[in-house]
């Protein structure tokens, strides 16, 4: 096992779970095997800077706050040379899980001061300062986020979303033109989503049989049902754990994928909303990441891709 001698933890003020004294406990347990740096930021470009500023000069750098925050660390370490980790920070915590660190923050910063394994991930890259590091989407899972409570999410997790949910199932369909490897695909949908992660929401709600964030592609799928009873089905798929069996659901592969709805939708990455995008366009960046995790966990999906027929 291969020791990093410097770690600079980059900390999101406005996460729900990140406070100045967990952070000062994370840094204490970090300290007994790194020399460590904390920075604290309060807004996504905020934090991107300061993950840039370290990335290439530290040996790791790890994201403390939710899914948003470690994409946008992602964004800045990828390709960099030094390595990257997360805490749960935030509601859903869906990176954490990806990777298998604990879901409390001061036994996940324990988990990466003993024996640990480096794991190489794939990201989206979206921009020069923004990747797809998890599951993005346009259409109503973007309302979807953009509509659950920050408070609600503190204390609720992943079950925050239900009710969004409700209030906007029957809101579209878009019009969709779809671009997977310069093929092209017209589809109208609730929405479409883009996949380097395998679940939806919660471990158990799986995207499909055997994604995987270090298999070189992305994942598109398009939710279309028409009706109610094509929510049901879906819905009903999806409690079986293999939404991607639903007939109204449309499954592609690729390495570089184009969304553009025809007007106007809504645009989230990681759940975050991205207002300033009108469309969702994706490129793979395969095994630019490289991910710092306990030696003896796995993360939601690894070495089960091929489980689920």
């Amino acid at each position: 096992m291969r020791a990093h001698p410097s770690l600079a933890l980059i900390a999101n003020a406005g996460a729900g779970r990140v406070r100045a004294s967990t952070v000062e406990r994370i840094a204490r347990v970090l300290a007994r095997r790194f020399a460590v740096t904390v920075e604290i930021g309060r807004s996504p470009e905020e934090i991107y800077a300061l993950a840039r500023r370290s990335a290439g000069r530290a040996d790791l750098v790890v994201a403390f706050g939710g899914d948003g925050t470690a994409s946008r660390v992602a964004a800045a370490v990828a390709g960099s040379g030094s390595s990257f980790s997360v805490l749960p920070g935030g509601s859903t915590n869906h990176v954490v899980q990806l990777l298998g660190l604990p879901a409390d923050p001061i036994r996940a910063a324990h988990a990466l001061t003993g024996p640990v394994r480096y794991r190489r991930l794939d990201v989206g890259r979206i921009s020069a300062d923004r990747v797809l590091l998890f599951l993005g989407g346009v259409g109503i899972d973007a309302e979807i986020v953009a509509d659950a409570s920050p408070g609600v999410k503190r204390f609720f997790a992943w079950r925050s979303y239900l009710i969004p949910g409700l209030r906007h199932l029957g809101d579209g369909p878009w019009s969709f033109t779809i671009e997977i490897d310069g093929a092209r695909h017209e589809v109208t949908a609730r929405t479409v989503l883009v996949a380097n992660g395998s679940f939806l929401v919660h471990p158990y709600f799986r995207l499909g049989p055997d994604i995987d964030p270090s298999d070189g592609s992305l994942d598109v799928l398009a939710l279309t049902p028409g009706s109610l009873a094509g929510w049901v089905e879906v819905f009903t798929w999806a409690a079986l754990g293999r939404l991607w069996r639903a007939r109204s659901v449309r499954r592609w592969r690729g390495q570089q994928v184009s969304i553009t709805p025809c007007g106007r939708a809504p645009v989230e990455v990681d759940g975050d909303p991205y207002p300033d995008l009108s469309a969702l366009s994706v490129t793979i960046e395969p095994a630019a990441l490289t991910a710092v995790v306990p030696a003896f966990s796995r993360g939601v999906g690894e070495e089960r891709a091929n489980r689920y027929g």
